[in-house]
Parts: structure tokens; C-alpha cells; sequence
């Protein structure tokens, strides 16, 4: 049987070991809530036939090592706001010959939008080559906006659009296999087809396996 008396003891004796006995002093409220709890898990056991003791762990942060750290990021971040021309990849040279295998469709879009868009009271470009290329750096110049405007009007270069058609049978495959529907290789036939039409590659041609 366990003695509520003994625990106290070995409780008390487990304080004085831990922290040194200093003046006495009032009790506090918060003190006396404290104490109210454990007797509350205490007489909690004593009552119960039978307990486990759980130890939770939580994570948390050093703030000093927070800190050391922001300090050794200090210069990662300097260099961040003034990229090195090596290393960089707005820096790296652009095959202007190939600018689709430089750039996505997506890129080209977003490129071409930016240039073309006009103010609603002049109906003149808002912006000029110079701000655009301070956007868009990997531009080499701006011949490549009137190519790029080009293939986004034909929906991309024959390669994006191939990539297009193999993204779309993919997700309709996966989209098959989360609701349990079986798939065969006819399917994989009609659903690039059927994306290709819509992308007007008109040359297409489906694989039979």
C-alpha cells in the first residue's frame, strides 16, 4: 500500500537536494495553486488502481543560438542583394538561337504580359525595354519579346506543348488511380490525343504501348 506521508517526505527531501534551503517567506497564491494541483494528482493515484507516468517532450528554440545564427546569415544575405555574375543563374548565358529550352511558357508569358501591358488613360506601354529587363534579367535583349509573344500566341515551342500533353496524361492517370478506376493503355492513347488536339499538334502521334 502506498504511504501518501512517505511520498511527501521523499518529495520534500528531493526539493531541499535540489534547491537550497533559503529564508522563509509568505505564501504566495501562486504557490498555494501549485500545491493544490499536485495534491490533486497524488490523491488522482493514490485512488487508482493502477497509473502510467507519460513524458512529453516539446520543442523549442534557443534564443542565443537564434541570434548566432541570424549573425552567420548576415553575409549569405549580403550576397543575396548583390548576386555574383558567376553564379548566379540570371547570369548564366542564353542561347538566343533556343530560347525555348532557356525559358518555360509559363516564363515567356509572364515576360511578355509585363512589356505589353498598358496604361488605361494613355493606351501607351507603361513600361520600357530597360524596366522590363530589370525584372525579367535573364533577357538578353528585347528582340527575344517579340519571339517570345510568338510561340505564347502558338501556345508554345512543339516541345513545351509535347510536355503539356505528357503533364495532362499523368494527372488524369494519377487522378484515375486515387478514385480505384482501372487504366489501360487506350486510355493513355485517347487522353494525349485528346490534349494534343486542343494544343493544335496537329502531327501527334500517340505511342501504341
Amino acid at each position: 500500500m502506498i504511504n501518501p506521508h512517505n511520498i511527501s517526505k521523499v518529495f520534500s527531501d528531493l526539493i531541499l537536494n535540489k534547491f537550497p534551503f533559503n529564508r522563509p517567506s509568505l505564501i504566495n497564491a501562486e504557490e498555494q495553486s501549485i500545491a493544490r494541483n499536485l495534491y490533486k494528482c497524488l490523491n488522482s493515484i493514490l485512488q487508482s488502481n493502477s497509473y502510467i507516468f507519460e513524458n512529453e517532450t516539446t520543442l523549442a528554440h534557443d534564443d542565443d543560438l537564434y541570434d548566432l545564427d541570424l549573425e552567420d546569415t548576415a553575409p549569405e544575405a549580403a550576397a543575396l542583394e548583390h548576386p555574383n555574375e558567376s553564379t548566379d543563374i540570371d547570369y548564366l548565358p542564353i542561347d538566343e538561337h533556343n530560347l525555348e529550352k532557356s525559358f518555360s511558357l509559363d516564363y515567356m508569358k509572364r515576360a511578355v504580359e509585363y512589356f505589353d501591358e498598358k496604361d488605361s488613360l494613355t493606351g501607351q506601354r507603361k513600361r520600357n525595354w530597360c524596366t522590363v529587363k530589370h525584372i525579367f534579367r535573364r533577357i538578353p535583349n528585347s528582340h527575344c519579346i517579340s519571339r517570345f509573344r510568338k510561340y505564347v500566341e502558338n501556345g508554345g515551342t512543339k516541345k513545351q506543348k509535347v510536355d503539356d500533353v505528357d503533364t495532362f496524361v499523368y494527372d488524369q492517370f494519377e487522378n484515375a488511380r486515387h478514385q480505384f478506376l482501372p487504366v489501360h493503355d487506350i486510355d493513355l492513347r485517347r487522353w494525349s490525343l485528346k490534349k494534343a488536339r486542343e494544343l493544335n499538334l496537329h502531327d501527334f502521334e500517340a505511342s501504341h504501348t
